[in-house]
């Protein structure tokens, strides 16, 4: 089975202190002050886990560094970053650090356009592939935006369409599509031939209404969100329903909807957005076991639930706080990067240095 590849003919961090009170508030009180650091740290709390707040970039419009509906980032091998407006219709390449470097695409269905690019995969290689969905297929690019190649003819159900496809996660274990409209995962091998293909619309186990987030894990489980369903499917490569945790609510470890993007890093740790209405990441084993998160609500343009995380500090308002956030990805370095979908930029984190182990 294959998907058609159709190529051109020319080139181009306050402390959460979890103990039991031994000591008088005042004695408390006194010891927090005397230890408190005005760092830049957003905490995980309640958690092993603790991130600390690095940078941001971004604001609204349609220049270089600026964004309406920004909402996948991804990072090729050499370190350089890529971000999708759907908005926009066009992807933006940057430094680690958010300099701008340059932008491509606009909107229409001919090589090299979008109509609504959403997610972002890299290959091995740094072959940018950028799921173009309502044009239902996926293109691939080299990492200036020169086109290459498209997967995907025309929408449909065969073996050789796709229908609103939404994500897309590059593994040693093949290439992982969410097709969306179909309610289906497909598996590519690296030449993008499909070898397998699993799901169907319900509500029971290896079904799917609207799997939306793909990744896996480094012992090939496969990870699986749906945007209002909340919690997560897993799977083997090859499709066999594992298991599922996860359910709604907004206490830590339960997932509020629409319910966004996933994530797995090195050490297999799973990071979920839990987007709009509960705007946070968190941080989760593979069995599903809470960790952390980062974040909680702020809406710059009118300073709704903005904090000032550290007052006199280096931080600004709204640092580490999230409006209607849609996707995350960690870096090689094991730095998050967050796309602020509602306040039109990218925050990064690190994790403190104590907990890199854990």
């Amino acid at each position: 089975m294959l998907i058609y590849l159709s190529r051109m003919q020319t080139g181009k961090d306050f402390i959460f202190i979890f103990i039991i009170f031994t000591v008088s508030i005042v004695s408390l009180i006194l010891y927090s002050s005397n230890i408190l650091e005005p760092v830049q740290k957003i905490e995980a709390q309640n958690s092993q886990l603790k991130f600390s707040f690095v940078e941001k970039w971004g604001s609204n419009g349609s220049g270089p560094s600026k964004f309406v509906r920004p909402h996948d980032v991804n990072f090729d091998s050499k370190g350089f970053v890529y971000v999708s407006d759907r908005e926009l219709n066009n992807i933006q390449k940057f430094t680690h650090n958010g300099t701008f470097i340059k932008m491509w695409g606009s909107k229409g269905s001919g090589d090299g356009q979008f109509r609504v690019p959403y997610s972002i995969g890299v290959d091995p290689k740094g072959k940018i592939y950028v799921v173009d969905r309502e044009n239902h297929r996926i293109q691939k690019f080299d990492s200036d935006g020169t086109f290459l190649a498209k997967a995907g003819n025309g929408k449909g159900n065969a073996d050789n369409q796709l229908n609103r496809p939404e994500d897309i996660a590059f593994s040693p274990f093949g290439v992982f599509v969410t097709d969306t409209g179909n309610d289906r995962i497909l598996k590519f091998n690296s030449s993008f031939i499909l070898v397998n293909k699993w799901g169907s619309k319900g509500t029971g186990e290896g079904q799917f209404i609207h799997p939306h987030a793909i990744d896996i894990d480094s012992k090939g489980n496969v990870f699986v969100g749906e945007l209002n369903r909340p919690g997560v499917q897993v799977f083997d490569i090859n499709g066999k329903f594992l298991k599922k945790w996860g359910s709604k609510g907004t206490v830590d470890g339960q997932f509020s909807v629409p319910q966004e993007h996933i994530a797995v890093d090195k050490q297999d740790r799973v990071y979920i957005v839990d987007g709009e209405s509960n705007p946070r990441v968190q941080i989760f084993d593979t069995d599903g076991h809470f960790l952390g998160k980062i974040g909680s609500h702020c809406q710059m343009s009118t300073g709704e639930g903005c904090m000032d995380p550290d007052g006199p500090g280096p931080l600004e308002l709204g640092d580490g706080q999230f409006s209607k956030p849609e996707h995350v990805s960690i870096d090689s370095q094991g730095k998050v990067y967050v796309v602020d979908r509602g306040n039109k930029r990218i925050q990064v984190f690190a994790p403190i240095a104590d907990d890199l182990g854990k």
